[in-house]
This record gives C-alpha cells, structure tokens and sequence, in this order.
C-alpha cells in the first residue's frame, strides 16, 4: 500500500521518444523482419495516475517513414501495403488500461479502420512496454496485402503472413 501512495505522488510525464517496433513474416518458416517508423508524432499529458498518464496518448504515424532498415524492402511495403490515400498515416490512442492485470487496448486505425488491440504491458526502468498482434486483413487491406505478396514473392518463398506483432516503449519519469 505505502508503494502505491509514493508513486501515485508525483505526476507521470513523457521522458524521452516513444519507440514503435513492428514485425512482419515471411516463408514458410515464418521468419521475421522487423523494424519501425521515422516520423512519429505523440501527445500526452502529465498525470499522477499511471490509467489516465496512458490513455491521454495520441500518436501519429506516417506510413511514408517506414524504416526496415533496407530500402528496397521499405520501398516495396510504401508502395504497396501504404500506397491509399486512407493510409497515408496511422492513428494510435489507449482507450482502456487495467493497470492491476498490465492490460491495455489500444485504439488503431489505419486506412480508415478503427479496430481495438488487447496488449500487453510491463514497467521497466521508466519504462512502459507493451506487446499485441494485429492483422493487416482486419483494416481493409486485402488488395494492398495481395499486391505487397505479390510484389515480394520471389524474397518470401512465396509466403508473406498478413499478422504483424506491433511494439511500443513509452519512456517517462515520475
């Protein structure tokens, strides 16, 4: 009890850049291939209560700054999985948090799909992380998925998976 009341004392507040990690698959071993974006945009407002800290978050992505590491590979992602004007950007919020069970459920919607993603979270070192899985599918992406498998067939022994584990780490002091 008396740690609950120490860090419900001081106020939550970002410290640092928040770090999104997605990571696809591909062959029929499901190899992974991970990476991030390089424009990510995020408001939060200071709170003294970690539920509130969390669901007072709005990112914005730009689907152009996808970053693999590898050119090649994020030109043929931008040209095909992000190439609509509807997802030109994704659009990130928490819409519930159960800090007792590190639960959350982050509001996604990408080309112009809103869907909730139950994730998991830990607290590290001043630090929030939290893991999920989302489907490509699920946001009204199948043509642009089709193209992408296409596109990429020869480099994915002709198997790309439309499920992505999505990361995010949320550095903040209190």
């Amino acid at each position: 009890f008396t740690f609950a009341l120490i860090t419900n004392l001081n106020a939550y507040e970002l410290n640092g850049d928040l770090l999104i990690k997605w990571t696809g698959f591909k062959t029929m071993e499901k190899a992974p291939v991970s990476g991030s974006f390089k424009d990510i945009k995020v408001e939060i407002k200071e709170n003294k209560d970690l539920e509130e800290f969390l669901k007072s978050a709005k990112v914005t992505i730009k689907t152009a700054s996808f970053d693999s590491k590898n050119e090649y590979r994020d030109n043929n992602i931008t040209s095909t999985l992000f190439s609509l004007a509807t997802s030109e950007q994704i659009i990130a919020s928490i819409s519930k948090v159960n800090v007792k069970d590190r639960a959350l459920n982050l509001k996604l919607t990408m080309n112009e799909t809103t869907k909730d993603v139950p994730m998991r979270f830990e607290i590290l070192n001043d630090l929030i992380y939290a893991k999920g899985k989302i489907d490509i599918l699920d946001y009204n992406m199948k043509n642009s998925f089709l193209a992408f498998a296409k596109k990429c067939a020869s480099y994915h022994e002709n198997k790309s998976y439309s499920d992505v584990e999505i990361e995010f780490s949320l550095p903040y002091k209190n």
